[in-house]
């Protein structure tokens, strides 16, 4: 009985990794590919022409390109940057003794392990910018369901006897782990200021202000990126393809449970 249950798991896993998600990608792809850029200019008619309609509050699914900004300055806690968005992790860097075994015998070994101690995320809505004519329209990054690419702007690692010379660590309090603490690892993905931006979603006009959300349509998606038009195409293909095989994979050890588990 255990079998089939376990089976039908791996089953049920393979058949949504091979079928729904490749699925998800190409219906992605196809909003990207088919719709056109616009200008956050010629968006702005379309909005206010709308509202002089009396559609109050209409939503228009739209792409856009420009550039990132921030109304108001948004700093990176580690790197001091300003930048239009932030992530940053704080991981502890720590050793253990692991006990393992060969054909010799049992022995210990250091082992490095690291665990996360904070995350930090910017809130404030991203700036775009269009480079032609200035014009500028909101990105509220507050919804979930957001795809949000970033860059790696920094990754280093504070060995513990230097944690004085850091302004952030300095003062920060912690817990030894293990046999004792190497140091800290930080983290920043970033958008910074004037990095190009790829961006699709709901555009909607709150007083002259131009807003971009996350469609109402669930399966619309909502894409901000630092990849451009072609390179998350390229991107979605690759995953889907990736899906497909670990999904036809899944399903025939799936099988192979059913069959010959005893």
């Amino acid at each position: 009985m255990i079998k089939y249950i376990i089976g039908g798991i791996m089953a049920v896993g393979g058949i949504f990794l091979s079928f729904f998600l490749p699925l998800k990608y190409k219906n992605k792809n196809i909003e990207i590919k088919y719709e056109r850029t616009t200008s956050i200019g010629e968006l702005k008619e379309i909005l206010s022409g709308n509202a002089a309609a009396g559609l109050e509050g209409y939503r228009h699914f739209v792409e856009l390109k420009g550039t990132a900004g921030s109304e108001i300055p948004v700093k990176a806690p580690f790197s001091k940057k300003e930048v239009a968005y932030f992530n940053a992790s704080l991981y502890q860097v720590y050793q253990e003794r692991e006990t393992y075994k060969d054909s010799t015998g049992t022995h210990q070994r250091l082992k490095k392990n690291e665990s996360l101690l904070s995350t930090q995320k910017s809130s404030s809505p991203i700036l775009l910018s269009d480079s032609q004519s200035g014009e500028k329209a909101y990105i509220d990054i507050s919804h979930s369901g957001i795809q949000l690419d970033t860059i790696r702007t920094l990754d280093r690692f504070e060995p513990v006897n230097n944690i004085r010379n850091n302004n952030y660590l300095k003062n920060y309090h912690y817990n030894n782990m293990g046999i004792g603490t190497l140091g800290f690892r930080m983290t920043e993905e970033t958008i910074p200021l004037g990095q190009p931006l790829y961006v699709l979603g709901e555009a909607v006009l709150e007083g002259a202000r131009i807003i971009l959300n996350k469609p109402l349509y669930v399966k619309k998606p909502f894409i901000v990126s630092v990849r451009s038009e072609t390179d998350i195409v390229h991107g979605n293909k690759t995953s889907g393809k990736i899906a497909l095989v670990f999904g036809i994979l899944l399903i025939l050890a799936g099988i192979a449970v059913i069959v010959f588990m005893h």
